[in-house]
């Protein structure tokens, strides 16, 4: 994971002298996935989005998210990120019935996109992302692996994001607990029109108990999702809006699944995004 971290900074940096002619088409049309597009040099824009997750196998699970994001491009093909999070959880067990638990966390994040091969003149699109975040109960680093290949004339935006995260959990009795996520994400994009798309979404979700890469990762519970999503982009506003479901096709370690559900993975969540640029 270091060694990735490394490198993925080194790109950043030689990526970040590179010039290349600036680009409009900075779209975004999913919630969970990303696309190799990056800002063009000197341009920002602000993005806020909510997410409400909800329903556990056994209890009651509502969870809301608010992250609010800074964005700039620092080079034609490096893009830079802040993010402030909020996070508000409440849970409470079906059997036997529990006392209802809450949670509140606030966090910052830092972004870095780094594109290596450009969708519109390359034969497909490669990018890297990390993203380390803070916050009083946990700190984590995230990187992901992304692909686009486009067809049609760009009217059908096709996605693949590779996501690798480790997680530290503050233990007030003893060293941070490690957790871990490994994630294959897909998902496909018509443009319906100059201003709208439709999508559809699909995510495998692989949480381990310890850090990644290593031997000490033992695999938890693998959860799928799928779901459309819909955007409308209104120069200079974009609107994204996306729902997935949890698949009943999880598997895991006996205890962590349930008729056929990751039992600490939500069932149902959904996504807003509102964008302006800058």
């Amino acid at each position: 994971m270091r060694r990735f971290v490394c490198t993925a900074f080194a790109s950043f940096f030689a990526l970040s002298i590179v010039p290349e002619a600036a680009s409009a088409d900075e779209d975004q049309p999913f919630v969970t996935l990303y696309t190799t597009m990056t800002e063009p040099a000197g341009e920002a824009e602000l993005e806020q989005y909510f997410t409400w997750k909800s329903g556990h196998s056994d209890a009651r699970f509502n969870e809301f998210q608010s992250r609010s994001e800074f964005e700039y491009g620092i080079s034609d093909r490096v893009q830079g990120s802040l993010y402030l999070n909020y996070d508000y959880s409440e849970l409470r067990e079906h059997a036997p019935p529990g006392p209802l638990e809450t949670e509140r966390a606030f966090g910052v994040s830092g972004e870095l996109i780094g594109r290596l091969l450009d969708v519109r003149t390359d034969p497909l699109g490669l990018a890297l992302y990390v993203e380390p975040a803070w916050s009083a109960e946990e700190h984590s680093i995230e990187t992901k692996l992304l692909l686009q290949k486009n067809f049609l004339n760009d009217r059908l935006t096709t996605v693949f994001n590779l996501n690798l995260e480790d997680t530290w959990v503050r233990n007030a009795r003893g060293p941070d607990d490690e957790e871990s996520a490994l994630e294959f994400d897909f998902g496909a994009a018509w443009r319906m029109t100059e201003e709208t798309s439709v999508g559809l979404e699909f995510d495998n979700e692989r949480a381990f108990a310890g850090e990644m890469p290593g031997s000490r990762a033992t695999e938890q519970s693998s959860s799928f999702y799928l779901g459309p999503t819909f955007a409308v982009f209104k120069d200079p506003w974009f609107l994204t809006l996306g729902v997935q479901t949890q698949l009943p096709i999880a598997t895991g370690r006996a205890g962590m699944v349930a008729g056929g559900y990751a039992s600490e993975a939500e069932r149902f969540r959904a996504t807003m995004r509102l964008t302006r640029e800058f």
